[in-house]
């Protein structure tokens, strides 16, 4: 019997580990971002898959991991370049389920947006866009309660 403990105990300290370790890829808006980062610097379509949300998923590919992965094989390399360069400037959760990072101008290629929106699912934070309905609700629902305001567009 002792013998099963000597196995069992580190067994169950490797399970706590690795649950821990997948809880922080997404316990943060930030940190769901560099674990974007990391996966498509290392050419991982699952794991930047599971960074996004799942209207995300369902808008833009079908909920299809398959075209998400042709999508990264046919212009993966320019878009881990873009998001590579992208630092960071501020990181806002305007509530429980609702969040956003704006980065540094200087660092956005002319073509993109400075901010990546985020929606909280069950597993953690997910990147989502503008054009996902669940986002969309979220944040006429946070600006109805006053948690957010947009900004005054000034010319």
């Amino acid at each position: 019997m002792p013998s099963r403990r000597l196995f069992t105990a580190p067994l169950l300290a490797l399970l706590l580990i690795c649950c821990a370790s997948d809880e922080l890829r997404f316990s943060s808006p930030a940190a769901t971002f560099h674990t974007y980062r990391e996966a498509l610097s290392a050419g991982d379509a699952e794991a930047a898959w599971l960074c996004l949300s799942t209207g995300y998923r369902q808008l833009e590919f079908g909920d299809d991991a398959k075209r998400w992965a042709a999508h990264l094989r046919s212009g993966g390399e320019t878009l881990s370049r873009e998001v590579q360069r992208l630092e960071i400037n501020e990181e806002v959760e305007i509530n429980d389920h609702l969040a956003f990072l704006q980065f540094d101008p200087t660092t956005v290629a002319p073509s993109r947006g400075p901010f990546y929106y985020f929606l909280r699912e069950p597993d953690g934070w997910k990147i989502t866009t503008h054009l996902d309905s669940l986002f969309r609700v979220e944040l006429e629902g946070a600006i109805e309660r006053g948690e957010f305001t947009l900004p005054i567009l000034r010319r």
